[in-house]
């Protein structure tokens, strides 16, 4: 038990030298985390202008469309999006559409830190709506505890709710692929 005690003095001493070195030196502590491992996603206003495009002409159809929005068209809205909250602790999105899943990549900043994030979401269909749920979600190199998770799953299906504001009425989402760096939907438009 003594021994089992020094260590733990042992470990709380080292984690109070370091806490008061990161303060002594007055910026955020670089905590590292996920980085991608694929190429990073190009971001421009043109993508995000071809989003809009694509969502726009769903105005002039009718019947069954298919719609294809790219990792860059994503990762641009979402660049875009952050831009206009001066106040988010988020920055450098990078969005990878691959194996059924849509990977963030992100970088978090706080006052005390900074963190590679990363957050791994499903999407499905209800109600012939997209929605997306949080399967995990790593801040620097721990995981996110479930309040987190579940705030984080509000935020990004409000954002969601936002990109399909201007579908005309009456149109649903009928199936939804996420493969090869394109997140495909086929919808009905009446």
């Amino acid at each position: 038990m003594k021994r089992f005690t020094t260590v733990r003095l042992i470990l709380s001493g080292a984690f109070a030298v370091w806490a008061l070195s990161v303060l002594a030196c007055g910026g955020p502590v670089s905590l590292g985390g996920p980085t991608p491992t694929y190429e990073p996603v190009p971001v421009s206003t043109e993508a995000v202008g071809s989003l809009s495009d694509k969502f726009g002409s769903l105005g002039a159809a009718s019947g069954e469309v298919t719609v294809s929005i790219t990792e860059s068209e994503l990762t641009s809205y979402l660049a875009e999006q952050l831009a206009e909250q001066p106040d988010t602790a988020l920055s450098n999105p990078q969005v990878y559409l691959r194996d059924g899943k849509i990977q963030l990549y992100a970088t978090v900043t706080t006052e005390s830190f900074t963190a590679n994030a990363l957050v791994v979401m499903n999407a499905s269909i209800v109600d012939n709506r997209l929605v997306v749920d949080i399967e995990s979600a790593d801040f620097g190199p721990v995981p996110a505890p479930q309040d987190l998770l579940d705030s984080l799953t509000d935020t990004v299906n409000e954002k969601l709710l936002s990109l399909f504001a201007d579908l005309p009425t009456g149109a649903g989402i009928k199936s939804i692929t996420i493969a090869d760096g394109n997140l495909t939907l086929t919808m009905v438009v009446k």
